[in-house]
């Protein structure tokens, strides 16, 4: 029997083309391709224009990120090995040009397609031309690859979301048929936003529905190429590579127990009991790798689609409540800076009482501090604030409030197959996990504080100090409270005794 390689040798002296490589996940995988297959031939990432700058000034920019420093103090020289391909991927052939798209036609062996929109808000026109439009493009552009081996779809396990039942690892057939929408898109963009409520049906957003067509543009493209679709549930801040707690957003459950460590938000819907499934990027990184060289020496002969869940609350099941009340220990350890109230947060899944506390909690005190920085002759930005919260949260909440259950068996088998040595590297069980829940988050914390908000700890002693006396503000503030409803309480029934 044939020896199957290690994933590094069957990198060696590949072409690999990546989309989305300057976002979050994209960033990472850049750089753990660099760092741990460093006879990788060449990567080409697709970058377009952004903000008035070009895709030239954009890689410079996206070297100097710390996520790199590891990196180039191991390989002052790794990012010779990067080819910047300029393009849109909301354009026709991904807007590439046809000099370039015959390079990538000629050399590439693997493709990595991570390039899409994460937002729950987009108009679904928006959403299907930049993430089911683009995979339909760059489809099309990998069956005339000479060398193509794998193509990787990264899909998200919420996908599915509009199902009550345990999501397994295959494509599910959408209620829509994605050529016609996207031959509606071409010609009626509009008519599909008027249509939104309708065409949508029982998924939560334009985001999932966008992704599920995808993923039945990559089920038809299986059958002319090698591809794998892998699914990560919600990624967030690095476990440990390259550096711990490393982080360049604040989407999701990041974004929420911030939010509560700067005092803004202090109510959230959820289902406080409910696993949230998520995974370091890290950990998603070492997933999306392996998955690739999983589909290249599959065991299955005619190589068909392979699907994997990276999801992992069955193994380390961790709840909304969980999460807030480690992030409210470490914020007693490591206060955050610049931060308006004194960390605290009631989960419900309740709508009325979460509408009563964002009422009572948030706005209110929203409107006064609004008033306050008016008459001191400061911007007033807290009401408009949370009004992004409650958006948020709204959105957010067809997540955080249903128990969701991927079945992940073809993705756990995957470690299975792997060399003792690529199991370390590249790691992706449960054990890479850590079930030390707080030193995560710990971890996260600290890495929001200073990749995010440029903070450090060397002030660690005054930001105690500004800690404790917020602590008292806020226990003297709900003393007054309930004293001043006491009293009403007691003036209104006394007349009655």
């Amino acid at each position: 029997m044939e020896r199957i390689p290690s994933v590094a040798e069957w990198m060696e002296g590949k072409d690999i083309l990546i989309t989305g490589a300057t976002g979050f996940v994209g960033k990472v995988l850049v750089e753990k391709l660099l760092r741990c297959c460093p006879d990788v031939n060449r990567l080409y990432l697709v970058i377009r224009n952004k903000r008035g700058f070009n895709p030239d000034d954009r890689l410079k920019d996206f070297t100097r990120n710390p996520l790199f420093s590891v990196l180039l103090e191991k390989n002052p020289d790794a990012f010779d090995k990067v080819t910047v391909i300029p393009g849109d991927m909301t354009e026709p052939c991904c807007g590439i040009s046809e000099k370039h798209l015959q390079v990538l036609k000629e050399n590439i062996s693997i493709v990595f397609h991570i390039a899409a929109t994460v937002r729950f808000d987009h108009p679904l026109s928006a959403a299907l031309t930049m993430n089911t439009k683009s995979t339909f493009e760059l489809s099309k552009i990998a069956k005339q690859m000479k060398k193509l081996e794998v193509f990787e779809y990264v899909s998200t396990t919420y996908c599915n979301a509009n199902l009550d039942e345990r999501i397994e690892e295959k494509v599910y057939p959408s209620h829509l048929d994605w050529k016609i929408l996207l031959k509606l898109l071409d010609k009626e963009a509009d008519i599909l936003d008027v249509l939104l409520h309708k065409l949508i049906w029982t998924q939560p957003n334009t985001y999932t529905l966008s992704k599920s067509l995808s993923e039945n543009i990559i089920l038809e493209a299986s059958k002319e190429i090698p591809a794998v679709i892998i699914r990560p549930s919600v990624v967030i801040s690095t476990m440990e590579e390259p550096i711990p707690g490393w982080t360049d957003n604040l989407n999701g459950i990041i974004g929420v127990t911030t939010g509560c460590s700067k005092g803004v938000i202090r109510t959230f819907k959820c289902c406080p009991t409910a696993a949230l499934d998520f995974v370091p990027v890290d950990v998603s990184i070492n997933g999306l790798i392996v998955a690739a060289w999983s589909q290249r020496f599959s065991e299955d002969a005619n190589r068909d689609l392979q699907v994997f869940n990276q999801a992992y609350a069955d193994r380390v099941p961790v709840t909304f409540s969980d999460i807030v009340n480690i992030g409210l220990k470490v914020d007693n350890e490591v206060p955050a800076e610049n931060y308006i109230w004194y960390p605290f947060m009631i989960l419900t899944n309740n709508t009325y009482y979460y509408h009563f506390l964002f009422f009572t909690l948030q706005l209110i005190p929203a409107i006064l501090q609004d008033l306050v920085l008016s008459l001191l002759g400061r911007q007033a930005f807290l009401v408009r604030l949370n009004t992004k919260i409650y958006n948020a949260a709204m959105a957010l909440s067809d997540f955080s409030e249903k128990v969701f259950k991927f079945d992940n068996q073809n993705y756990r088998s995957i470690d299975k197959r792997l060399s003792p040595e690529d199991r370390i590297t590249f790691r992706t069980n449960e054990e890479a996990m850590n079930t030390d829940s707080y030193g995560y988050i710990l971890r996260c914390q600290k890495g929001i504080k200073e990749h995010m908000f440029n903070e450090t700890d060397e002030d660690l002693p005054r930001l105690m100090r500004n800690h404790r006396r917020l602590y008292y503000i806020d226990r003297a503030t709900r003393l007054l409270l309930v004293s001043f409803f006491l009293w009403k309480l007691v003036g209104a029934i006394t007349p009655y005794l």
